[in-house]
């Protein structure tokens, strides 16, 4: 747990969180304690730079780099007083991989997933064998009808093992990554053109109102994947009659693609664990993460493999933004084949 007021200064650090940090005293101020992690925890120092800005609740995660094994699901909450000034910031971290619970977690998906691959494999095959056995006596109305189950069924089949395969070689740090220095508006216009036949084009809208181009080394068909499920997620959330609105920021040094939605059904408590793979504490089959949630899993790995990360931020009145930063190509300490 960090606690940090509206002038910068730390006014709690709990061991536990000073011991994940490899800190050997505690910070009095902000930049103190970005100048002691910031080095080997660059995504860190990030996180605290948009801290003192925190205006609403946000969501997201992080790996510290140097435990690879160590992944931090995280909170900002922004602190008011009694007549509504903005007095600091509380920030409360829970480790994604505590042994007990992250075995858990993963035996729950192994178990959802397997049962959810048998669903839609027994729809199709029952529905194929009524064709077959049926041929030349089923009306074209029932041949239509017996073909959209088997196309749909197979579409949710075809993402289920997506989804498994991502979690299964992006865990296991072995998907291979092709990296490349690219204008980020001109990636995401050819995105968009392609999601325009994959997406209901009457609801999205993308807005980019900077001239400069500044360059980000990414790995394009990765961001692709990205982009493609945030725009699920936002649109199985929203209305059918609410945009979703896909914007594109730049920082000093960082590019923020921003996707504005509204999320009527999305509490509090399950925007707090869409960043982990299964809630660990309730494996009740009402706790059965929906696809396009659990994706967000996804998404936030390949972020995470491309320096980047995701935030999740509520702007009250049931809207929500899904922030992807990725860092800039002049401010990369690294080469994209080291990654």
């Amino acid at each position: 747990m960090l606690i940090i007021d509206a002038e910068g200064m730390v006014q709690l650090l709990n061991p536990r969180l000073q011991n994940m940090l490899n800190l050997t005293t505690a910070p009095q101020t902000v930049n103190a304690l970005r100048r002691q992690v910031g080095r080997v925890i660059p995504e860190f120092r990030t996180l605290l730079a948009q801290a003192a800005n925190v205006r609403q609740t946000e969501w997201g995660n992080l790996r510290i780099q140097q435990y690879p094994s160590q992944r931090v699901v995280w909170q900002m909450v922004p602190l008011f007083d009694d007549e509504g000034l903005y007095t600091g910031t509380l920030i409360i971290f829970s480790d994604a991989n505590v042994p007990g619970q992250l075995e858990i977690a993963n035996q729950s998906f192994l178990s959802m997933i397997s049962h959810d691959f048998r669903t839609p494999l027994s729809t199709i095959l029952g529905f194929a064998e009524l064709l077959y056995n049926n041929q030349g006596r089923l009306s074209p109305e029932d041949q239509t009808e017996f073909l959209e189950h088997i196309i749909n069924n197979a579409n949710d089949l075809s993402r289920y093992t997506q989804i498994a395969l991502d979690i299964m070689y992006l865990e296991a740090n072995q998907q291979n990554f092709e990296f490349e220095s690219v204008f980020l508006n001109r990636l995401i216009s050819h995105w968009l053109t392609d999601a325009r036949h994959r997406f209901p084009a009457q609801q999205i809208a993308f807005e980019n109102g900077i001239t400069e181009e500044p360059l980000a080394v990414v790995a394009p068909a990765a961001l692709h994947r990205i982009l493609n499920i945030l725009v699920e997620f936002a649109l199985k959330e929203s209305p059918d009659d609410e945009l979703v609105d896909i914007r594109l920021d730049y920082g000093a040094t960082q590019a923020h693609l921003v996707v504005c939605h509204h999320a009527p059904d999305l509490s509090v408590e399950d925007a707090a664990t869409l960043f982990q793979l299964m809630n660990p504490r309730d494996l009740s089959e009402m706790a059965r993460p929906h696809l396009h949630r659990m994706q967000l899993y996804v998404a936030s790995l390949l972020a995470e493999r491309q320096d980047g990360y995701l935030t999740l931020r509520d702007q009250a009145n049931n809207r929500y933004e899904l922030d992807l930063v990725v860092p800039l190509a002049a401010h990369l300490d690294t080469q994209p084949n080291n990654r």
